[in-house]
């Protein structure tokens, strides 16, 4: 007899594509610096408190992975040029 482990809670996640609503949020923060992310979100025409809540949680880690891939690309890029400058030195 097999036994499925009972789950408990919520579902996570809803499925829902939003890459091009979270673009579109940074876009928009990119531009109005000044704006909170739940505020440029109802600005974008948001007003159910679900969607705004997954939208923003799910843009917190958007930003996170985008702030952190371009940390990486700049770290990389400063240690190839210092290796570069170090073999320039040592010439």
């Amino acid at each position: 007899m097999l036994h499925t482990p009972i789950r408990r809670g919520r579902p996570k996640g809803t499925g829902i594509d939003d890459n091009q609503r979270l673009a579109q949020l940074a876009e928009l923060l990119r531009i109005r610096p000044d704006l909170r992310p739940t505020t440029a979100i109802r600005q974008m025409g948001y007003s159910d408190p679900s969607a705004i809540r997954r939208l923003r949680d799910k843009y917190k880690v958007f930003a996170l992975g985008t702030h952190a891939s371009f940390k990486d690309l700049v770290v990389s890029a400063n240690a190839s040029n210092d290796a570069k400058h170090a073999q320039s030195v040592a010439r």
